[in-house]
């Protein structure tokens, strides 16, 4: 009486047997935290916030034609994002 397996089936089946074993052994992978973001507030909300660097821009040059400019204006990015004016001097 023969059976239906020759040696190299043996051997495959063994095989997958044993990789099925050591996967369910494996140690789970943990589960990634979900990314929160946070809006970051601005220090300065009583200042105009201007979306952009060009938009910030316009607004100094705009200021500085009129005919009771200030002439020290100078932009900011903060930490909110957004540009502001200010009349400060840079440290």
């Amino acid at each position: 009486m023969t059976s239906g397996f020759d040696d190299d089936d043996l051997e495959a089946y063994y095989a997958m047997i044993e990789g099925r074993t050591a996967a369910r052994n494996r140690p789970r992978r943990r589960r990634e935290k979900p990314v929160v973001y946070v809006e970051p507030t601005c220090p300065t909300p009583e200042k105009i916030a201007y979306p952009t660097l060009a938009a910030v821009t316009g607004a100094i040059l705009a200021i500085s034609s009129a005919p009771r400019a200030s002439p020290s204006l100078r932009c900011y990015e903060c930490s909110c994002g957004a540009w502001h004016l200010t009349r400060s001097q840079r440290w």
